[in-house]
């Protein structure tokens, strides 16, 4: 039987799985993208639909239940992908200035005027 907590993962699985869909027909992911995506929503959803296996596994890492397991890396996952994408934002927000200023001062260059001759 199917638990509420499994209805609305594989609820979620799916319609994840439809948006990736979306923005692959939009032309905003790749092939490669888009695969490397469905394949973890469908994971997801497996996962989420036949969690037993993982009910001998989760007791290795100090947890009674596969669902705190999949809290655990679920959180671990979420803090690295924030991590990572606040040093490429960084980045790129260092880069964009860098890029802004000397386009500025090339601006500048040019709307200087020659000096006047004198008569």
């Amino acid at each position: 039987m199917v638990s509420g907590v499994q209805l609305i993962g594989i609820f979620f699985g799916l319609i994840t799985s439809y948006f990736t869909f979306l923005h692959y027909k939009r032309h905003e992911f790749t092939v490669r993208e888009f695969i490397g995506w469905e394949v973890v929503w469908i994971s997801f959803v497996a996962i989420t639909l036949f969690p037993q296996p993982f009910a001998n596994v989760a007791p290795m890492f100090g947890v009674v239940r596969p669902l705190d397991l999949f809290i655990i890396l679920g959180f671990i996952v979420v803090l690295s992908i924030s991590f990572y994408t606040y040093v490429n934002l960084d980045r790129l927000r260092k880069r964009m200035e860098k890029a802004v200023r000397d386009l500025a001062i090339q601006d500048m260059h040019a709307e200087e005027m020659p000096p006047k001759k004198k008569r």
